[in-house]
């Protein structure tokens, strides 16, 4: 029985890396997408956008003592300490529109029609005498230009400012001495000013601002932008991180489940065999329709029937003490499967040496008539019905187009003559107007009874669990219920509530059967499955 106490949201909620890998294969396309949209992108506004260049004069700063020459005068207002010259320094270059108007006039003739705003930036670094003056253009040698030119500039500029200030201090020493008389020209007073005088003088013409040119600017011979190489490696790594995300994010909003851990994880049940994809059928065909190409074994080797095979030997495990003689097969929703397991599994164990009988019991979408080619005139509903006998509605079924070629003869896998006689069917008769009643009734009971009693297992195909409740009222005179789910098609919301109906039901469960199993032909091989294989199933 299925455990109900089970935690599935702990369980789901550990993920290993061998599901992330699971999750980036599958959602390759979602990866690759993503890179590739964003690498375009990249690309595009790499390829439309302007180039600019960058290029970057350096101008050091130095201090000198020429005002301390002077003494007794404080003569040189301009004399602050470094990091606030710098600092002033700075903002004259970006802000003086006289020294703005100086290099728009040095440039006039070679770049008439520029204009500089905003183009000039300057950078320095604390406790450095460095001052950087950078200029962006579309023009590499323009930048170069620029830059060099508010350099020169500023330069003229402080300098301008330091002589200006001693030529200040020296007009206030030559009006003191406008204002002496002749007798006080002779006098020390008037000498020691006339010695300043000249001092200033000198002073003057040696003012050099303390900005010297460190480094010219050289025209770039690259742009500074776009950069289309950096560009696109940091796209490739936003593109795989973004599609990354977006892959987990939609293996999060997607509810199906897409492997067999996975399957187990949600159903609490053991995977007692995982059935291939064949011909594409299982995982193209939509809901409401239904193939025929999915039933018997087309080689005696092939990956299909090794994976009944091995549903067949899975059930010998719970069969220990030769109690398990009825199975009901069914599943959460239509097609995902539970007819084609039915069938296919009989066969196998037909196969095998076992009498087998199929009993239809969905009178709602009956479809073993078809997949068996069985005249449906007379089954179950008459049956229940008693309109006929239950000998007379039971039907053999011709098993040559349904195994292998080599195993067209009388004897069946463990020798026996009987193969031929090995499978039977009740198919499911005229649909009545109230299957859940006969279902339901007691009479049902006894078919399932009587039937049991004929043959070595009785499999029973009933209704899908969800859509209505005719598969719990026949679980319950079944030795067993096996559940079969379709991957990448059956939801866990859908097999959890499965998984309660069941539990509530009190039936016992042996497993579940995956089916639409989506692996290459080399899964099969690692896991022994290759030996001697002449023709299998899978995608095409």
């Amino acid at each position: 029985m299925i455990d109900p106490e089970r935690n599935i949201d702990s369980q789901e909620s550990t993920a290993g890396l061998e599901d992330y890998i699971r999750i980036a294969r599958d959602r390759a396309w979602v990866i690759v997408l993503s890179v590739v949209v964003v690498v375009l992108a990249a690309l595009a506004v790499s390829l439309t956008t302007t180039p600019l260049y960058s290029a970057s004069a350096g101008l050091s700063y130095r201090t000198n003592d020429l005002a301390a020459q002077v003494s007794g005068y404080g003569l040189y207002v301009y004399d602050y300490e470094r990091d606030r010259t710098i600092e002033s320094a700075v903002a004259a270059i970006t802000s003086d529109t006289v020294l703005a108007e100086a290099v728009r006039m040095r440039l006039a003739t070679q770049y008439p029609d520029s204009d500089y705003s905003g183009s000039v930036s300057v950078g320095t670094t604390e406790g450095s005498d460095l001052v950087t003056i950078s200029a962006v253009s579309t023009d590499p040698n323009e930048a170069a230009a620029v830059a060099n030119a508010y350099a020169e500039e500023f330069i003229i500029y402080r300098r301008n400012a330091d002589r200006e200030a001693v030529a200040a201090a020296r007009e206030a020493v030559r009006d003191q001495l406008s204002l002496l008389t002749p007798e006080q020209l002779e006098s020390g007073y008037a000498l020691m000013l006339q010695e300043k005088d000249e001092t200033l003088r000198i002073l003057e013409t040696m003012q050099d601002g303390r900005f010297a040119m460190l480094n010219s600017a050289v025209a770039p011979v690259r742009p500074f932008t776009p950069q289309t190489r950096r560009n696109l490696v940091l796209a490739l790594v936003v593109g795989l991180v973004l599609g990354a995300g977006l892959a987990f994010l939609i293996e999060y909003l997607d509810k199906r489940v897409k492997d067999e851990k996975t399957l187990e994880r949600v159903t609490g049940l053991p995977v007692l065999a995982s059935v291939p994809a064949v011909g594409g059928k299982w995982k193209d065909t939509k809901r409401g329709t239904r193939s025929n190409g999915v039933v018997g074994f087309e080689g005696s080797s092939s990956l299909l029937l090794e994976s009944f095979r091995t549903l067949r030997s899975s059930l010998q495990y719970f069969d220990v003490d030769r109690t398990l003689n009825s199975i009901v097969i069914t599943s959460g929703l239509p097609q995902e499967g539970k007819s084609v397991t039915t069938v296919n599994l009989a066969v196998s164990l037909a196969l095998s040496g076992h009498r087998v009988v199929i009993l239809e019991a969905d009178l709602r979408r009956p479809m073993m008539h078809q997949y068996l080619s069985l005249d449906n005139e007379a089954g179950l509903s008459t049956v229940l019905a008693a309109k006929t006998t239950l000998g007379k509605a039971t039907q053999l079924v011709q098993m040559d187009v349904l195994v292998p070629a080599k195993e067209r003869i009388e004897k069946d896998e463990g020798g026996s003559l009987s193969l031929r006689k090995n499978l039977y069917c009740l198919p499911s008769g005229p649909l009545p107007p109230n299957p859940a009643e006969l279902l339901g009734s007691a009479k049902m009971g006894q078919i399932i009874h009587d039937l049991k009693k004929t043959c070595d297992y009785l499999l029973i195909d009933t209704p899908p669990v969800l859509p209505v409740s005719d598969s719990l009222l026949i679980a319950p005179h079944a030795d067993a219920v096996i559940l079969t789910a379709r991957l990448y098609s059956s939801t866990r919301e859908e097999l959890e509530e499965v998984r309660s109906l069941l539990s509530r039901a009190g039936v016992r469960v042996l497993g579940v059967v995956a089916g639409g199993i989506k692996k290459k032909r080399g899964y099969y091989y690692r896991r022994g499955y290759g030996y001697g294989y002449d023709y299998g199933y899978g995608d095409h």
